[in-house]
C-alpha cells in the first residue's frame, strides 16, 4: 500500500473538487452543491481576503483517496486571541492511514504557521457549512447542511480529535403546535405598538443585508465560533441568496422605526440540488430540476438575530412565531432551525416552546492540539 499526500494548487484543484463528488456517487443521501459554487468557496470567497489555506489531496495505490484544507482564519485569531488552525473539507475513503496522512499534512503545515491547536470542519468558517455529521445518517440534509459517511467520526477519533461542540437542529411541521405558556408571553409582547414587522426588500437587498449584517454581528458577539461577518462577505452572501431567497420567508423587527431584529429561511433547494448532480450544463437534469424547485414545501431558517439591547421584550418569540405562521400561509409544511449551539439554552428552550423537536441530525466541530 502506497499513500501519497500532494499539495493542491490550480492545476489539480479540479481533481480536489471532483473527489466528493465521485466518492459519493452511490450514497442516496448526499447532495452535492453545485460545482460552480464549490470552486467559488475555495478561490474567489471575500472569506479569504483574512485567511490563507494549503488544500491537500491523499493517493492510495494511484487513486485519489482523500483531501483536507489547512485554513489560518486571521479573524479568529484576532477575535478570540488563540492560535488555532482550522480543518475543513475533508472528505475520505474509509481508510485510517489514508485520514492519518491527510491530518499529518494538514497540522504540519498549521505548526509552521505558529498554531498549537487544530479545529473543525470549517468550509471554511462557522459562517459557512460547518461541522460533521455524527448522528443521523439515514435522511437527506437540508440545504447548506453537511453530510458524510457514517464512519468518519471514527476517522476522527482515531487520530486524537474529541469533540469541541456539538451544533443541534430543530424541526417543526405545520401540524405542530405552540405551548400555551409560548402562546401567553407572545401576546403580551404583543401588546406593545411599537413592534412591526416587515418582509425583506429583495429589490433593495444590499442596503437590507446591511441591516442584516449590523443585526447578526451585534446579537453573535459571544456566542462560541462566532466571526464577525464583513461587508464583503455579506455581500457576497447577498449575491448567493438572492437567486433562491423568498422574501416571504424573511423579516425584519422594527420598533419605533428601528431595526432590532431579523430572520432569513430558504426554500430546501436540496431537492433541486439532489436532481442536479453538481452542474446546471445536462439540460434535462436542469428542467426537472427546475421543476422540483417550484414543489419545495420545506424552509431552513438560516439566521435569525435580535441587538443584545432588546432581547428579553419578546422580539426573538414574535419573530420565531412569524416564521411558524407566516410560512405556513404562504405554502410551506416544514422547517428545520439550523444549526443551534448545543449549550444554547435560552434559544433552545423557546423553539422547544414553539413546538419544535431536536432533529436526530447531530453535526459536531471536533479539535486536537497539534
Amino acid at each position: 500500500m502506497s499513500i501519497q499526500i500532494v499539495k493542491v494548487g490550480k492545476k489539480n484543484l479540479k481533481h480536489f473538487i471532483n473527489f466528493q463528488y465521485d466518492l459519493y456517487k452511490n450514497d442516496k443521501f448526499w447532495i452535492g452543491e453545485l460545482k460552480m459554487d464549490a470552486k467559488h468557496a475555495l478561490t474567489s470567497d471575500p472569506f479569504w481576503k483574512h485567511a490563507h489555506k494549503q488544500l491537500f489531496l491523499a493517493y492510495k495505490d494511484g487513486k485519489i483517496a482523500g483531501r483536507i484544507a489547512a485554513i489560518i482564519n486571521h479573524t479568529h485569531i484576532e477575535y478570540w486571541g488563540e492560535r488555532t488552525g482550522m480543518f475543513g473539507f475533508f472528505e475520505c475513503i474509509d481508510d485510517k492511514q489514508v485520514s492519518k496522512a491527510l491530518f499529518n499534512a494538514a497540522k504540519e503545515w498549521l505548526r509552521e504557521k505558529g498554531m498549537s491547536v487544530i479545529k473543525g470542519p470549517f468550509n471554511p468558517s462557522t459562517n459557512h457549512t460547518c461541522g460533521m455529521l455524527v448522528n443521523g445518517f439515514d435522511e437527506d440534509p437540508f440545504i447548506m447542511m453537511p453530510y458524510n459517511f457514517s464512519y468518519y467520526p471514527e476517522l476522527m477519533e482515531a487520530e486524537g480529535f474529541v469533540k469541541a461542540k456539538d451544533l443541534l437542529a430543530f424541526e417543526r411541521v405545520a401540524a405542530d403546535k405552540f405551548t400555551p405558556r409560548f402562546e401567553k408571553i407572545v401576546a403580551r409582547a404583543l401588546r406593545s405598538k411599537d413592534i412591526k414587522l416587515r418582509r425583506i426588500n429583495l429589490k433593495n437587498l444590499n442596503a437590507e443585508i446591511m441591516t442584516v449584517r449590523h443585526i447578526y454581528n451585534a446579537a453573535w458577539a459571544q456566542n462560541w465560533g462566532f466571526l464577525p461577518i464583513s461587508e464583503a462577505e455579506i455581500l457576497n452572501t447577498a449575491k448567493q441568496l438572492k437567486m433562491i431567497a423568498d422574501a416571504k420567508i424573511t423579516c425584519v423587527a422594527e420598533i419605533n422605526g428601528v431595526p432590532v431584529g431579523f430572520y432569513i429561511a430558504i426554500p430546501n433547494m436540496n431537492h433541486m440540488l439532489k436532481i442536479l448532480k453538481g452542474t446546471i450544463l445536462n439540460p434535462f437534469k436542469l428542467i426537472k430540476g427546475l421543476i422540483a424547485w417550484k414543489k419545495i414545501k420545506d424552509v431552513r431558517l438560516i439566521m435569525l438575530g435580535v441587538l443584545p439591547e432588546y432581547r428579553h421584550r419578546g422580539v426573538e418569540l414574535i419573530l420565531i412565531k412569524d416564521i411558524v405562521e407566516h410560512g405556513v400561509d404562504v405554502g410551506y409544511g416544514k422547517a428545520e432551525l439550523s444549526w443551534m449551539l448545543e449549550d444554547n439554552k435560552d434559544i433552545i428552550n423557546v423553539v422547544t416552546e414553539t413546538g419544535c423537536r431536536k432533529s436526530d441530525r447531530v453535526y459536531r466541530i471536533y479539535q486536537s492540539p497539534i
